[in-house]
């Protein structure tokens, strides 16, 4: 070989070793590049990750919140229901305060007329427990001026009392009670048949007489009474069955 042949192919090796050199420097930088590049992506992704799952989140606390929206929107307008629905009960309650007040006003001089008509009707009726009827007449009175006691409890005593005097129509008794005469007091045995008639008797049985409704005072009864009487009085006590008497019967009207 000469030597102009070996020169060349020693140049022709150290060029290749060159480019070798070379080559392996760029794949290495490729490699770190590509490499690099991988672990971008990867945050990348990573970051996409996130943001995906967060937006997931945030849609599905939003579909909530929409769902909170709608079950307060229901709630409200029941809430508006029940409330206009009150308010029409406490329309209906102070009109009919209202008309509370009004009757009150009207009842109170009604009640005041009633219990000063019972006690007219008491004085003019037939004379029987005078001390007990006029006493409720005097607790009715002193009822009407407490302002503790409400009207429709007033209104309710009286129509009571009025009870009490109704029932005097229906009934017949027999009670113990005074009278003067002849300037003694005198305790007599008195019967009261509904209000019809209102005898007396003296416990011997000596003294019969009655109310004459007419003449309002009290008068002797002739002795063909006493039997009738005292058989009324047994009858009263319930000490007889009911019978028929013959007794003087007066009106309340003067011939």
């Amino acid at each position: 070989m000469k030597i102009k042949d070996i020169a060349l192919s020693s140049l022709t090796i150290a060029m290749l070793a060159i480019g070798g050199t070379s080559y392996a420097a760029d794949s290495g930088q490729v490699v770190a590049t590509q490499a690099k590049a991988n672990k971008n992506a990867q945050t990348s992704q990573a970051k996409i990750d996130k943001y995906a799952e967060n937006t997931d989140s945030m849609l599905a606390e939003y579909k909530g919140l929409l769902r909170q929206i709608d079950s307060m929107k229901a709630y409200n307008q029941q809430i508006e229901k029940m409330v206009n629905s009150q308010q029409g009960e406490i329309n209906s309650l102070n009109s009919q305060i209202s008309q509370i007040d009004q009757t009150a006003m009207e009842v109170v001089p009604l009640t005041l007329n009633m219990v000063q008509a019972l006690e007219d009707f008491i004085e003019l009726d037939l004379p029987f427990q005078i001390e007990e009827r006029g006493k409720r007449v005097a607790e009715l009175k002193r009822l009407m001026d407490r302002a503790d006691v409400t009207t429709s409890e007033k209104y309710r005593k009286v129509m009571e009392a009025y009870q009490i005097e109704e029932g005097f129509s229906r009934s017949i008794e027999s009670y113990k009670a005074s009278l003067e005469r002849d300037g003694e007091v005198v305790t007599y045995d008195f019967l009261r048949i509904g209000r019809t008639a209102l005898l007396y008797q003296s416990p011997d049985g000596l003294e019969t007489g009655m109310w004459n409704q007419q003449t309002r005072e009290w008068e002797a009864l002739p002795e063909q009474y006493r039997g009738a009487v005292q058989q009324g009085l047994r009858v009263a006590k319930k000490q007889a069955p009911p019978a028929l008497i013959k007794l003087p019967i007066y009106t309340g009207e003067k011939q």
